[in-house]
């Protein structure tokens, strides 16, 4: 073989090397997106499972939760409210969502009570009664924890239906200039899908797309002087979307990723924004003795 011919081979080897990483390039490519839309699927059929469990373990418990009901009826929150001196900061309520109990925000209460401030969380029975019904019992809440700690204000904090139920105490004008800051998570402003499951219930519905009562909240007016913020989670299957969205504009929205519409309550990332936010407004001066 003569030296022009070697040397022609050697200058042609490069470009079948480039031609071949060429033509590999693509097909690793799409192997690789596939590996990566398959992890995305997993890990969102993991998030929606656990969701699934959650719920189902949840469902099992509500006739413990309706005996309990019976048995120990909720007395007048007003009633044996005593004024304290000092409070340290603005109180937190928190309102749980549909079959959910004061054990649902444990990782929050935990996180809270490390900052050092004050909450406390209302319990209810989603069945045999109604939002509006809901919304007066916290209206009273508010007023006595206001009365024992002698704050100015409060914070409230509701997970789904609790969202809601804040929203109507709002609109109802009875506890203007009384809260601080709104936090709310996964609440069907916009309506919940599962509520068409639900047949029975005045809950189940008024939690419907375009009820009367999701109208009514639409078109109130954003409440004045009060700091909205709104979870929402991109794997929430519950409420999904913009539909945990207020409709008024000044609501601020934050939406988490990698969670659904249980797992909002057990995501550091969500507790922790909720513990920074709420301090922002809250040392009160002291009540003189």
């Amino acid at each position: 073989m003569s030296q022009a011919q070697l040397d022609r081979r050697h200058k042609a080897a490069p470009v079948s090397d480039d031609r071949r990483r060429r033509a590999i390039s693509p097909a690793q490519r799409r192997i690789g997106s596939a590996r990566t839309l398959f992890g995305v699927i997993g890990r969102a059929a993991m998030v929606h499972a656990s969701e699934v469990a959650l719920m189902a373990s949840l469902a099992a418990r509500l006739p413990l939760r309706l005996i309990d009901a019976r048995l120990d009826p909720t007395p007048d929150p007003l009633r044996s409210a005593e004024p304290q001196t000092a409070p340290p900061t603005r109180p937190v309520l928190l309102i749980h969502g549909f079959c959910g109990t004061k054990s649902s925000w444990s990782l929050l209460a935990r996180s809270l009570k490390a900052r050092g401030l004050t909450f406390e969380a209302i319990t209810y029975t989603p069945f045999g009664t109604s939002v509006e019904q809901l919304a007066d019992r916290l209206i009273a809440e508010v007023g006595r924890i206001l009365v024992r700690t002698g704050a100015d204000k409060v914070h409230l904090v509701g997970h789904s239906l609790g969202g809601v139920v804040i929203a109507q105490a709002i609109a109802d004008g009875r506890l203007t200039g009384l809260v601080d800051t709104v936090v709310t998570l996964g609440s069907p402003f916009g309506g919940s899908p599962w509520a068409n499951l639900l047949p029975i219930g005045e809950i189940a519905r008024a939690l419907r797309e375009g009820s009367p009562l999701l109208r009514q909240l639409a078109s109130a007016p954003a409440p004045d002087g009060v700091r909205w913020l709104a979870f929402t989670a991109t794997l929430d299957i519950v409420v999904p979307g913009p539909r945990s969205v207020p409709a008024h504009a000044q609501a601020e929205t934050i939406t988490v990723g990698g969670v659904g519409h249980l797992g909002m309550l057990l995501s550091r990332q969500v507790i922790n924004h909720i513990v920074d936010a709420l301090p922002a407004c809250g040392i009160v001066d002291a009540v003189p003795a």
